[in-house]
């Protein structure tokens, strides 16, 4: 999914914790770990309006009930409860505000979200988060946090730099440009992470890979810290969604290559449904991605691991992600005749039409 998952800090607004990551790339790239104060503002207003999955038990998140209760009936708050069904990431809106604690919103021309709840409710809706902050003394509140905020992203900024998964990752992609990478820690979050399209959502910070994680430890109490742990496995946070975001961009260049293959599209099947998948486009994205993630374990891990990961994707119906693997490590990985895996990309297209001519999957 776009979902499972960062989410940026914008600069300026606190203090974020960075790191230079020494790379194969030419580049180094930079690592910031942080609470976005947009992403906890829509968080809030959501959370009061019962359109958020209540967060797991923490000390913050009983402060958080404390200090924003008296506001539940704010007109942010019944706003978002009017728009029908919300999805938890909805919170991604926070993206479009910056410059804090004054406020400034972007408003982006097209959006996922305009076509879900329409462009002139969205954009009320932010406008009266803005105005749910100015009311509330957002702003206070999140300052009063910020030792709290800077305690949870050391151990994650210290784990991130040690482990190299975003210099694997570049170097798989050939990248040369700077990559600004920002983790946001989601304290309220309990439902999962999921990458965030900085490009769309707010073109001000397309030059950052943005990933949000939340805090997941379902048996903590209301006196405990919110802990994040990004684990042993660098699928889903680094390898995964970022390679969700490092290939948008070309997956839209070569859109109409990309259609000519719909036809295998296996909508069908279980692991499909399972994921809301019904189109080629995010078909193929997804198996894209997953078969990048499968090559990297190849590369990086020991062939049992690999070999694991790829029989993840099968019993999970991504039924093109071992192909994809196959061909970028026969051709891609290791072989300099590609400047970047954006020069090698329509090789991977290339590679499924042979291998699967116009014919529907029925003997696989």
């Amino acid at each position: 999914m776009k979902h499972i998952f960062f989410c940026l800090f914008l600069v300026g607004l606190a203090q974020p914790i960075q790191a230079q990551l020494s790379t194969p790339a030419p580049t180094s790239k930079r690592i910031e770990v942080t609470v976005h104060p947009g992403i906890e503002l829509f968080t809030v207003v959501q959370l009061l309006a019962g359109q958020y999955k209540m967060p797991n038990p923490s000390a913050y998140a009983k402060a958080v009930e404390t200090y924003f209760k008296p506001y539940a009936k704010h007109p942010a708050v019944e706003q978002v409860k009017k728009m029908g069904r919300v999805y938890a990431d909805l919170a991604e809106l926070g993206y479009c505000f910056d410059a804090f604690p004054a406020i400034r919103i972007y408003y982006p021309d097209s959006l996922h979200w305009y076509k879900k709840y329409g462009k002139d409710t969205v954009q009320t809706y932010m406008r009266l988060c803005k105005q749910f902050a100015q009311e509330t003394k957002f702003w206070d509140f999140y300052q009063q946090h910020q030792p709290d905020y800077k305690a949870w992203a050391t151990p994650v900024q210290q784990e991130l730099t040690q482990k190299g998964w975003v210099a694997k990752l570049d170097s798989f992609y050939r990248f040369d440009g700077h990559t600004n990478w920002t983790i946001c820690l989601d304290p309220l979050n309990s439902w999962g992470a999921h990458a965030i399209m900085t490009k769309t959502i707010n073109p001000r910070y397309a030059d950052h890979v943005v990933y949000n994680v939340g805090f997941f430890d379902q048996n903590a109490k209301d006196t405990d810290a919110p802990t994040f742990i990004i684990g042993s496995e660098p699928v889903s946070m680094v390898w995964h969604e970022g390679s969700h975001s490092y290939t948008n961009e070309l997956q839209k260049r070569y859109a109409t290559d990309i259609a000519k293959l719909t036809y295998l599209l296996n909508k069908g099947d279980e692991g499909m449904k399972r994921n809301n998948i019904n189109t080629w486009a995010h078909c193929f994205d997804e198996n894209l991605v997953r078969g990048i993630v499968i090559a990297l374990f190849r590369q990086y891990r020991s062939p049992k691991e690999a070999r694991k990961q790829a029989a993840r994707e099968i019993v999970g119906d991504f039924l093109y992600a071992e192909d994809i693997a196959d061909v970028l490590t026969s051709n891609y990985i290791g072989n300099p005749a590609y400047v970047n895996f954006s020069q090698f990309f329509p090789q991977i297209l290339t590679y499924l039409a042979q291998k699967y001519p116009n014919r529907q999957l029925t003997d696989r």
